[in-house]
């Protein structure tokens, strides 16, 4: 999550990572919260301004000129995310999800024990 958030907003922080990792104190297991990159995307759909769409390698991604969240508060993909993988970043003001840098994740490359890796299904399941 460190790497995440230094690579994508240039300073370390849990809560500014694109990817979250939460350890349930009872359970024990996992919880991972990312970017799907959905073939049928409600933060696409939802989008007033056509500002998430999908590059030319197929990777869902933000154009922070287009998005509005930041002036009128929209940020309607944040609540339309049935995977509640688009997150408000309260230090840049603005909507933020994973990805996947681009098909080169820097949190694979440096996971120290290997436990993560990249997988494209493009699902809504």
């Amino acid at each position: 999550m460190t790497v995440c958030s230094m690579v994508n907003e240039a300073y370390a922080s849990l809560s500014a990572a694109r990817v979250q990792v939460e350890l349930s104190p009872f359970e024990g297991t996992p919880k991972i919260t990312i970017c799907r990159q959905c073939a049928k995307a409600a933060c696409v759909e939802v989008c007033p301004t056509g500002a998430i769409s999908r590059d030319a390698e197929g990777y869902l991604l933000v154009d922070y000129i287009r998005c509005t969240a930041q002036t009128d508060g929209c940020r309607e993909c944040i609540d339309k995310c049935p995977f509640h993988a688009m997150f408000w970043n309260f230090v840049s003001e603005k909507v933020m999800k994973c990805e996947l840098c681009k098909g080169d994740p820097q949190c694979v490359k440096t996971c120290a024990v290997g436990a993560l890796k990249l997988q494209l299904l493009r699902t809504n399941e």
